[in-house]
């Protein structure tokens, strides 16, 4: 025992500050949080009581509600058989990251009003470092709140904080502390009340660390380093530091998607649309130039033909598949401006992209190179489109549907099962009641039934009928039914 108290084991060396940049130089970070993000991205934050639930330990659990659910005791959390006990007419949807991610991106294009540097790496929240934007917008009072409107405009609710660190002002925005927070040496008073489960760690440690008596950041921060770091891990003590910024905290910076719009102004005012085609032919060079710097293609264009003192004239194209040849941009818009009426002279044009993809080689077939692989029909498609109009053509489509209306209606080819089956090519839109009985039963029969899964049922049974001209018919009338005979199709 002597000589274990006579030897001293050599602490770890404390771990060197960083050192505090200059005041003026010091990053600053808006964070814009949306506490309701879950329910917004997916429409769902009305006046209703509606929960957004997600997996978790094996149970559906709520991850947000609505006003009118928490109101009857639904909370974050809570497995969602709870949740209904609580609240009967409760909605439950399953959560969509994905659409909250493509809210986020849409905001943060929106904000770059405000600064080019924006991170989306925290939870909800928009990271906007603006020190370098506070002289331009006045200060950062209204630099927050032109920020706060702009997400609220969208209808959007948002929270800010402002701090010298991005976990810092997360935390501030989360707890709904709008008060800036400029100086980091302020930060631990301002944060000190804040309960340990806001830096976002597992349940368990919030547990292990409220059983020791440790509830509030303050508590974390007057125990010792190494011995907290011994106890419950150095990621606690990680996220601790880059609070206060004695650790640095990399973040992903937000690109938007590249974008082309450039416009051009006619030296004199035209109503010929033969003047203003070679500057929109110019233009779709300048975008196939762009596209190609970038290796990407265009899915949809707009075209915008501007007048004095009138609405401008809008021309959208979209293209079957994407693509970047200028040549076919202007077929496709010659054959759309061709039909265009003006309602005044041109005085500029603006064209701009949209749904923009990567570029990818076509695949192309090793044994018949010489094949078509699809691009000319495409494009011979585009021209149709173009010439009569976006609702001329439809997509044939292939619905898995055993009931005739579900399977051929419309333009949707015949199934391989249907075409084993004595069923016509044309089929009538609705069937319609046969007046008479002046046709001539086949005994073969068809009997298709069931469709409660989606309100629509049917039990019928099928024939194929001749009338007095000879005409074949597919007729049908319902099961055990002495009925009227319909008519739903015709053979040739």
């Amino acid at each position: 025992m002597a000589l274990a108290r006579a030897y001293h084991f050599p602490s770890l060396p404390a771990e060197p500050p960083c050192e505090a940049p200059a005041a003026e130089a010091a990053p600053l970070w808006l964070a814009l949080h949306f506490p309701a993000l879950a329910l917004e991205a997916l429409g769902a934050a009305g006046s209703e009581p509606v929960a957004v639930t997600e997996p978790a330990d094996g149970r559906l659990r709520v991850h947000s509600a609505s006003a009118a659910a928490a109101a009857r005791g639904v909370a974050p959390a809570m497995a969602l058989a709870e949740a209904q006990a609580l609240c009967p007419r409760l909605t439950a949807v399953n959560r969509d990251p994905e659409a909250e991610q493509r809210v986020l991106s849409h905001l943060a294009e929106r904000c770059l009003r405000f600064t080019p540097w924006i991170s989306l790496d925290f939870p909800a929240t928009l990271q906007l470092e603006v020190r370098g934007s506070l002289r331009l917008f006045g200060g950062s009072a209204r630099l927050t709140e032109a920020a706060r409107q702009v997400c609220a405009a969208d209808g959007y609710a948002v929270q800010c904080g402002l701090a010298p660190t991005p976990a810092a002002a997360w935390l501030l925005a989360r707890a709904g502390f709008s008060t800036p927070v400029l100086e980091a040496e302020a930060l631990r008073s301002v944060l000190g009340d804040l309960s340990i489960a806001a830096l976002g760690i597992d349940d368990k440690l919030t547990g292990r660390l409220a059983r020791a008596g440790l509830r509030v950041l303050r508590d974390l921060w007057r125990m010792p380093r190494e011995g907290l770091a011994r106890r419950y891990g150095r990621d606690l003590l990680r996220r601790l530091d880059e609070v206060v910024g004695s650790r640095p905290q990399p973040l992903r910076q937000f690109h938007a998607p590249p974008r082309f719009r450039a416009a051009r102004e006619l030296a004199v005012e035209t109503e010929g649309l033969i003047r203003v085609f070679p500057l929109v032919e110019a233009l779709l060079a300048e975008f196939e130039a762009f596209l190609r710097s970038r290796d990407v293609v265009a899915a949809e264009l707009e075209l915008e033909l501007r007048h004095p003192q009138v609405v401008p004239t809008r021309v959208c194209l979209g293209l079957r598949r994407p693509g970047r040849e200028a040549r076919h941009f202007a077929a496709l818009l010659r054959e759309r401006l061709d039909r265009v009426a003006l309602p005044a002279p041109v005085q500029g044009v603006l064209l701009q992209s949209a749904g923009l993809q990567p570029f990818t080689l076509p695949m192309a077939d090793l044994f018949a190179p010489e094949a078509a692989s699809g691009e000319g029909w495409d494009a011979l498609l585009d021209r149709l489109q173009a010439r009569l109009g976006p609702q001329s053509l439809r997509q044939p489509m292939l619905r898995a549907d055993h009931r005739p209306e579900g399977t051929e209606s419309g333009n949707a080819p015949r199934s391989a099962e249907a075409a084993r089956s004595p069923r016509p090519l044309w089929l009538l839109p609705r069937p319609r009641r046969l007046p008479g009985q002046d046709i001539r039963i086949l005994p073969e029969c068809e009997r298709i039934e069931t469709g409660w899964w989606d309100g629509g049922p049917v039990r019928r049974d099928y024939h194929v009928a001749v009338d007095g001209g000879g005409a074949r018919l597919w007729v049908y009338r319902d099961v055990g039914t002495a009925g009227p005979w319909h008519l739903h199709g015709l053979f040739g």
